[in-house]
């Protein structure tokens, strides 16, 4: 019983370590201070899904025609004062995640690299109400017919 050691002690090791672990996305190019844990910390968040599509000119019933699109750049602007939050790229699940005030927020899809196709989707205004995570997809054109 030398190597031993109480259930409760574990239990506390394990809380500490996930109480100061947070998630900060990699992608992110936020213009100010860092917004996602201390005194600065902003209640909510837009989370987004880029996703391409369609990915074939047949469309199938229950079969999705679209897929996540990695390398997506996306500008988040504030819509009351034309000021940008942030810039950030879609992951490789095509995802993103921007920590943000309440407020009313534009979405800005870039275009890809070749600057042809995937078409990105027109801006759009969303409302982030207070210690609220709003989501929303982002559908870029292949161009596929």
């Amino acid at each position: 019983m030398k190597n031993f050691i109480p259930l409760a002690t574990c239990s506390l090791v394990v809380i500490c370590v996930l109480s100061s672990c947070r998630a900060v996305p990699s992608n992110s190019n936020n213009t100010g201070n860092d917004t996602t844990s201390g005194p600065n910390a902003l209640p909510s968040a837009i989370s987004g899904l880029v996703l391409e599509g369609p990915i074939s000119p047949v469309s199938k019933p229950n079969v999705p025609n679209e897929q996540p699109l990695a390398g997506a750049p996306v500008t988040i602007t504030n819509a009351a004062n034309s000021t940008i939050v942030a810039t950030v790229t879609s992951d490789t699940a095509g995802k993103l995640l921007v920590r943000v005030n309440a407020g009313s927020y534009m979405l800005t899809a870039g275009e890809i690299a070749n600057g042809s196709f995937p078409r990105p989707p027109q801006a759009q205004v969303i409302q982030v109400p207070n210690n609220t995570t709003v989501y929303d997809t982002l559908h870029y054109d292949t161009g596929i017919r």
